[in-house]
């Protein structure tokens, strides 16, 4: 028998509920994996608890925000042990990429930089599988009375061996780049969302234009080339996931399917994407525990 989702959403992804469970749709089963004992040391490692192990059998998402060209979505969260994320330091070469796996994914506030004062400086995001979405809790503003602060977003190439710069028409939502701003990254989420292009690479090279992000890896970069003068944002927390989304919804329009079996093995909760927040916007979903 399946599992039912009736309710409306009135933010974008995740709202702020990065590494919560709070503004969730759905949780698959909690499993847990038994103690193991190292054979050379005789240790016993320590149970995990994990969620898993769903699939969506049927969704209806509706456009009730008054816009006629809503993107809209439904999909799956990541489990953490998937994906990786860090600061990017541009003039350590080799060693740019500074993994921060622990502030990324916990609710500490205001640990995980999102930049520095220094032009170049970022953060990176990579996963073992290409993925449609990041979603960040921004928790201190970014801040140039100038109005000059810039930052753009490559992804790895197709050999993995160096960056491209994304294009204007291959996000549904990009909220990482901007030019000429005051203010660039705000309080609140901040939401990248796209189909991932066919020559996004995994990391091959361990060298100064990668700068060390893990090899084997799709890697997404955010570099501020014009950083803010007076304060550089910081974050809370970050997830990121699969997503199937379409373009173009009319006003009170809906996307959905009657049959499916949406089953995302690296996925551990069910969320909803509606390119423009609002309190009418409403995502109906039916969904079984998958192994």
């Amino acid at each position: 028998m399946s599992n039912r989702i009736s309710q409306f959403q009135d933010f974008q992804l995740r709202n702020a509920d990065q590494q919560l469970g709070d503004e969730l749709l759905a949780r698959g089963a909690r499993m847990r994996l038994a103690p193991t004992r190292n054979p050379d040391t005789g240790a016993i490692s320590a149970p995990i608890d994990f969620f898993g192990g769903m699939a969506i059998t049927r969704f209806g998402l509706q456009n009730r925000s008054g816009s006629a060209d809503l993107i809209v979505g439904i999909g799956m969260r990541w489990r953490n042990e998937f994906w990786r994320a860090g600061q990017w330091d541009d003039s350590e070469g080799a060693a740019a990429f500074i993994l921060d796996d622990v502030d990324a994914k916990d609710r500490d506030t205001n640990d995980f930089a999102l930049q520095t004062a220094t032009n170049n400086d970022g953060f990176v995001i990579a996963a073992y599988e290409p993925f449609n979405w990041v979603s960040i809790d921004v928790t201190t503003a970014g801040a140039d009375a100038g109005a000059t602060s810039d930052a753009v977003v490559q992804y790895s190439n197709r050999a993995g061996t160096g960056w491209t710069a994304l294009a204007t028409n291959q996000s549904f939502t990009d909220e990482f780049t901007y030019t000429n701003t005051a203010v660039g990254y705000g309080v609140g989420e901040l939401v990248f969302v796209w189909n991932p292009p066919t020559d996004w690479g995994k990391v091959t090279v361990a060298d100064a234009t990668m700068g060390g992000v893990p090899l084997g890896m799709y890697a997404l970069q955010v570099r501020t080339t014009d950083a803010p003068a007076e304060t550089a944002a910081l974050a809370t927390a970050i997830e990121v996931g699969s997503l199937l989304a379409v373009e173009n919804v009319d006003d009170s329009g809906t996307f959905g399917m009657e049959t499916c079996f949406l089953r995302d093995p690296m996925g551990d909760a069910i969320v909803a994407y509606f390119s423009t927040a609002n309190a009418g916007n409403s995502v109906y979903a039916e969904w079984v525990h998958a192994g």
